[in-house]
């Protein structure tokens, strides 16, 4: 969110401001595989290959985990944004397992938010390149060790939404053109060119990207995942202040926010119906087997049927952090309860009827998300996780980040959060991280 049509310059300026943090690789799991020979033609030091074997042992491990568990495949795990994992994750005090950061004291660096499949970790960084360029290059890291299967680089810094893997490809916004890769071999597959904003949305071969910022009005667009070709277009209403947020899609309807709350067929783009709140709204709806939960500008969340019936409207409580802005976050759903920040404070509402459980001050006011009943929520330079039946915290790690731009989230996958911040940091509970 920022004002007028000066938006793009606004991110832009934003996704190359300073950071600092954490360098290089923290507790990184892999050992010193080499055995060591002693001066009288012994077996070695045993000990060291002890440790050895065990750093070896609890790094197959953790590949396997991640391998096996639910994949994070874009904002809030997938194209209905509910925000919930079945898997678990950590519940006591944190570790990194490794710590993934190119360029240590790098006035352009920039982490995105990553996505992880089959145990492999896709993440977008921006870096310098001399003495006054930057560089925006797409890494494929080993989940276990944070080691770079591959890299793909775009020639300039840029903003960048959260990453997208989907169907063979990784998908995201470089530089308003949205590119394609393969996530095998990193190599491109297709790359469109417009003014599109910082986030898409993928679901059943089909990309949602906003052609917006200079845009009158914003629109969506539709496009193949295989072979980038716009399949349709569909203008969205715009008032000049908020960007139309990445849209919500489930059983062939794509909900999409902006001045207005739209339905629309995905097959074609026809508008199906639309709410007007009177606020524009904030972040991606949440979109449930019969409801959409929708973060408005006023700081409330309205809960509407598939079919566009509001069923409640109800203020969310506001943290004494930030710019005076009502930023509700998009919600996540876990078991007839829905958990939103809004200024480093997180609430959990009741999903039928938007009754307040209970509110609690967090780590940040980022998206949450939601593994095995924990809350997790993530801000600049902070993580924690809540008990999602009463709001105590149960963990809390903090980074070395001084500042960063868009709106991050730190997915949990495979009993480890992934928290982008001043790097990409690999978070396990500490007794899972040492012998």
């Amino acid at each position: 969110m920022s004002g007028g049509r000066d938006r793009r310059a606004l991110l832009s300026a934003a996704g190359v401001a300073l950071t600092t943090g954490l360098t290089g690789c923290l507790g990184a799991l892999e050992g010193d595989e080499n055995e060591t020979e002693n001066v009288n033609g012994g077996d070695g030091d045993t000990e060291s290959d002890e440790e050895s074997t065990d750093s070896s042992d609890e790094t197959a491990e953790l590949r396997e985990t991640l391998a096996a568990a639910d994949p994070y495949r874009m904002l809030q795990y997938g194209p209905a944004h509910v925000g919930n994992t079945g898997d678990a994750g950590p519940t006591a005090d944190v570790d990194a397992v490794w710590t993934f950061r190119e360029g240590a004291d790098d006035s352009h660096y920039e982490i995105g938010t990553p996505a992880i499949v089959d145990g492999t970790v896709y993440v977008p960084e921006n870096h310098s390149v001399g003495d006054d360029s930057a560089e925006t290059v797409v890494y494929a890291l080993d989940g276990a060790t944070g080691d770079i299967e591959w890299e793909w680089s775009y020639p300039r810094g840029t903003t960048f939404g959260s990453t997208v893997v989907a169907e063979g490809a990784v998908v995201l916004i470089l530089g308003g053109s949205v590119v394609a890769l393969e996530a095998d071999a990193g190599t491109e597959r297709w790359r469109l060119e417009r003014d599109f904003s910082d986030a898409v949305t993928v679901a059943d071969g089909t990309v949602y990207a906003i052609n917006t910022t200079y845009a009158d009005p914003p629109t969506l667009v539709a496009i193949d995942l295989e072979t980038g070709r716009e399949r349709w277009t569909e203008p969205l209403s715009d008032d000049g202040m908020y960007w139309p947020t990445p849209p919500a899609v489930a059983d062939g309807t794509v909900y999409q926010g902006g001045m207005e709350f739209t339905a629309l067929s995905a097959a074609d783009g026809e508008r199906l119906w639309s709410k007007d709140f009177g606020n524009a709204v904030t972040g991606s709806p949440t979109v449930t087997d019969d409801a959409c939960y929708v973060p408005l500008g006023d700081g409330t969340i309205a809960a509407l049927g598939r079919d566009g019936t509001l069923r409640w409207r109800q203020p969310v409580e506001r943290g004494g952090h930030g710019s005076g802005l009502n930023s509700v976050s998009s919600p996540a759903v876990d078991d007839g309860t829905l958990y939103v920040t809004n200024s480093w404070r997180l609430t959990a509402l009741g999903a039928d009827d938007g009754a307040q459980h209970w509110t609690t001050e967090t780590a940040g006011d980022r998206p949450p998300v939601v593994a095995d009943g924990i809350v997790y929520v993530s801000g600049l330079n902070a993580m924690g996780a809540h008990d999602g039946a009463t709001g105590d915290r149960l963990w809390r790690y903090e980074t070395d980040a001084s500042s960063s731009s868009g709106n991050k989230v730190a997915p949990v996958v495979g009993e480890t959060a992934f928290f982008p911040s001043a790097g990409l940091h690999a978070l396990r509970e500490a007794d899972a991280t040492s012998d």
